[in-house]
């Protein structure tokens, strides 16, 4: 998504941009829906400029215990600075260097990095995921197995003979 110097110039407000997932630049992340829609505002400020609006997407993540994909729908918040010159800035997080000669931004790398960094640490389909099977590898989600768990295996075994005192 480029970003013409004129435009945010204007002090535009709730303007939607659409965006394909497919002109980001790769961060691992997969999209169950390839369309991607910003929100954003723009305020002229003295060292640059500030945007601010929320991203829709639909990221797909999969889940940690049963291995299924997950599509989230997220609307994320953002807020960059577009700054001409770093030194004359006293803020430290979410600047984007935009120098004066330059008549446009690109802001799909921003855009895809804040999208990215929601990404969960431990995304699960839902709350009472029963995993796979140990044994066979079934989703005990879908179905259930047979299988029977072999304890004399198991390297915590150890531990039940531990007595508390």
């Amino acid at each position: 998504m480029k970003l013409l110097r004129s435009d945010l110039n204007s002090e535009f407000n709730n303007r939607l941009f659409d965006i394909s997932a497919e002109d980001f630049p790769d961060r691992g992340t997969v999209f169950a829906d390839n369309h991607i829609t910003c929100e954003l505002s723009a305020r002229n400020i003295d060292f640059g400029f500030k945007i601010f609006g929320v991203i829709k997407a639909i990221p797909e993540y999969e889940c940690v215990r049963c291995l299924c994909t997950i599509p989230r729908n997220q609307i994320l918040p953002i807020k960059l600075w577009l700054i001409h010159d770093k030194e004359k800035s006293n803020i430290e997080n979410d600047i984007v260097l935009f120098p004066k000669d330059d008549d446009e931004i690109d802001l799909n790398s921003s855009i895809a990095d804040i999208i990215s960094l929601a990404e969960p640490m431990s995304p699960l389909c839902h709350e009472l995921c029963k995993g796979l099977c140990s044994q066979c590898g079934k989703n005990m989600n879908q179905v259930s197995c047979d299988c029977e768990l072999d304890m004399s295996n198991n390297p915590w075994g150890a531990l039940n003979k531990l007595k508390l005192k």
